[in-house]
């Protein structure tokens, strides 16, 4: 049997069509999906659609991710009412704006449902806890050869744990308990061009029946993606994060997290909001990290 693993698709529908598509050729029988399936790419309208549709004629398991819970949270927070934490078009938030703002209801109504984990358990096979960051929290990093791992080895009762939420895929084995991450299928760090997953396959070993993980890279046209986020405006409604992901796409290398921890305390400092704060210190911190303005390669800066 053959379980296809996809995580952290991020909207990027032209990587997801290459990495389905390769599963179905291998014959995957089942899907696990999870979850950060929206934002930081421009096709959020089209991979929800293609998922529904996958879904449809696929068995598919599905959980949320944490930008799934960014957008539940932002519904709640209009029908609230809110307005010192609605998000606006800057490089704080204006990603996940973009992204919110091609939502249905019915999509809200879809991540609602999903769970943060689930218990994979198919009779005769080894069970397999599954979830985006950890089993409790989806912004919780497992990381491979730490701590993190062993502790939730000692917390869950299946002895495969499967995660993603860090872009970083491997494996991690401590006696008979196995961690993998799936990596980003969107948005794949250290592999530009590549979208990152994992297919596993039943295989019996000393009479024990066990899940053999495949770690794959599967070809896209990352150019295209980046053309077309250029064109549907993401770029100029959330410049710097969306440089930093264009930097990902288009080299592998990934400084977002220590772009925007450099922002967000040079707008403390000044006395900013978080996220209504100014693009500046997102500029000052993007050039101390080395994230180029590909709005200048573009011709967006007029």
């Amino acid at each position: 049997m053959k379980i296809g693993v996809i995580s952290d698709v991020h909207s990027n529908i032209v990587a997801l069509k290459a990495v389905t598509g390769y599963m179905e050729s291998e014959g995957c029988e089942e899907y696990l999906f999870l979850g950060d399936y929206v934002s930081d790419t421009p096709y959020t309208r089209e991979t929800l659609d293609y998922l529904y549709e996958f879904m449809d004629i696929h068995t598919c398991h599905f959980l949320r991710g944490n930008r799934e819970e960014y957008m539940l949270n932002h519904r709640k927070t209009l029908q609230e009412g809110r307005t010192e934490e609605q998000w606006i078009y800057n490089s704080a938030c204006g990603n996940l704006l973009f992204t919110y703002e091609q939502l249905t209801e019915e999509d809200l109504n879809f991540f609602d449902k999903l769970p943060i984990s689930f218990d994979y358990e198919k009779p005769g096979y080894p069970n397999i806890k599954c979830c985006h960051g950890s089993p409790v929290n989806t912004r919780e990093r497992i990381q491979l050869n730490d701590e993190s791992a062993r502790a939730w080895f000692e917390k869950i009762d299946a002895n495969y744990l499967i995660c993603g939420h860090t872009h970083y895929p491997g494996e991690y084995t401590y006696g008979n308990k196995h961690y993998y991450n799936s990596g980003s299928v969107g948005i794949a760090i250290n592999d530009a061009g590549f979208a990152q997953c994992i297919i596993l396959e039943d295989a019996t070993i000393d009479g024990q029946k066990e899940w053999q993980p495949t770690f794959l890279k599967i070809p896209y046209d990352n150019q295209k993606v980046v053309r077309d986020i250029v064109e549907s405006s993401l770029l100029e409604k959330a410049p710097w994060f969306i440089n930093s992901n264009i930097q990902v796409l288009l080299t592998g290398e990934d400084n977002s997290f220590e772009m925007v921890a450099e922002a967000a305390q040079l707008a403390e400092e000044a006395g900013e909001v978080w996220p209504l704060v100014d693009d500046k210190y997102f500029a000052i911190a993007a050039e101390k990290f080395n994230i180029p303005d590909y709005r200048e390669e573009y011709g967006l800066l007029g």
